[in-house]
């Protein structure tokens, strides 16, 4: 798709997707332009991004990645973040893949994990 214009890709993901699945995310041509400037947005800063403090406590909830082994993304992408928290970090494996996270299949399942690390936190 990168010879085509950025109108004619997303013309092509539009005619793709799921019409179904549109209508739940409430995606119309225009909202699904915001959504491509938004994500390409976030993977250019988190490509530069070095923190300059660090914070009392790290949970990290990890789940399938979009690249390579989740151990892989867990030892080598998430895990030296430790060195910005002031105490061991929690690693939280949690089902589904990184993109389908917030899907209706695991939402219920990711909130009870997440209100657990939060109670155990006292939060």
């Amino acid at each position: 798709m990168r010879p085509l214009t950025r109108k004619e890709q997303l013309e092509i993901v539009w005619k793709l997707s799921p019409p179904e699945r549109l209508v739940e995310l409430q995606l119309t041509p225009e909202k699904l332009d915001h959504w491509v400037d938004i994500a390409g947005s976030l993977i250019e800063c988190g490509k530069t991004y070095e923190p300059a403090s660090s914070v009392s406590v790290l949970d990290v909830f990890y789940a399938i990645p979009l690249r390579g082994s989740k151990e892989d993304w867990l030892n080598k992408q998430l895990k030296p973040w430790a060195g910005y928290s002031r105490a061991e970090p929690s690693y939280t494996d949690v089902p589904g893949q990184h993109y389908t996270l917030m899907d209706f299949d695991h939402v219920p399942g990711f909130q009870k994990i997440f209100r657990a690390r939060l109670e155990a936190r006292g939060l």
